[in-house]
């Protein structure tokens, strides 16, 4: 029987978005697409209470692949790439959670690929992209790779800054490989070397750079005049962590020469460059 009473309709269809978001954290696909099929104009549904994500950011930024390839078919970027208020699009928060959602959302939507967020991070810049992802970004991407390799974000910082700070070898390694100048700075003068995330990692770059030198490749391994006097965590000085294990500066003498890479707590596969 239909329901003819205005207040109880209305009290469903509000109630539509809750459920929807709920659907997508259960990673319940049948619920998702049964809600989704009954309320079409609730597809992109999106929450001001969690940084204007869309119903595609929340699955990428999950992990879902069977919920994001639902969204993608049923038109949910028919429109236009969908942005959350930090400028992020899905493909920004997939880089950092799951590898197939990402190459889908890049390969559907490539053109998203160099677009930057409020900070001015593209999705390279993303620290947890692996190798074979930051590969295939460079691949699908309609700017060509050295325009990607030299992008930086707000506080100057490219992709193989983020790489070296948070400790992705291979990355490094694909960065190098693909023509990224290691002796690049941001606005602080500080290298991609001079974010290496332990002294390992740090040796482990030197080494590359050192064989891409030997190589013709251009660029240079050292930290240059900004780099003098870096020390360690725990000194007075050098490599640190925010409060909670929440960030990462570089600073000298307790003077502090740059906030500009910020890490956030977890399996460390968070992103870097947006807004909290």
């Amino acid at each position: 029987m239909r329901n003819n009473n205005p207040s109880l309709s209305l009290s469903t269809d509000v109630d539509v978005p809750i459920r929807l978001r709920r659907a997508i954290n259960l990673n319940d696909v049948v619920l998702v697409k049964r809600i989704i099929k009954n309320n079409p104009g609730k597809l992109k549904n999106p929450d001001l209470n969690d940084n204007g994500n869309t119903s595609l950011h929340l699955a990428a930024q999950l992990g879902f692949l069977d919920i994001a390839q639902f969204l993608v078919d049923f038109g949910h970027e028919d429109d236009a790439v969908s942005r959350n208020v930090s400028w992020d699009t899905p493909l920004h928060l997939a880089v950092e959670t799951s590898d197939p959602i990402a190459v889908l959302l890049a390969t559907r939507f490539p053109q998203c690929i160099p677009w930057k967020n409020k900070q001015g991070a593209d999705v390279q810049q993303v620290p947890a992209a692996p190798q074979l992802l930051l590969s295939t970004l460079l691949r699908l991407s309609p700017v060509p790779p050295k325009s990607l390799l030299t992008a930086t974000d707000l506080d100057g910082n490219t992709a193989l800054h983020y790489a070296s700070a948070y400790g992705q070898l291979k990355a490094i390694r694909a960065l190098l490989a693909a023509g990224a100048n290691p002796g690049a700075g941001n606005k602080y003068s500080w290298t991609p070397v001079a974010y290496s995330s332990t002294v390992q990692a740090e040796v482990y770059f030197k080494g590359l750079v050192g064989g891409v030198n030997e190589s013709g490749g251009a660029g240079s391994s050292g930290r240059g005049e900004a780099g003098v006097g870096l020390r360690r965590e725990g000194e007075s000085g050098g490599l640190s962590r925010g409060g909670g294990g929440s960030g990462l500066r570089i600073v000298r003498t307790g003077e502090e020469m740059g906030s500009a890479i910020e890490m956030r707590g977890g399996d460390g596969r968070r992103r870097a460059g947006s807004a909290e």
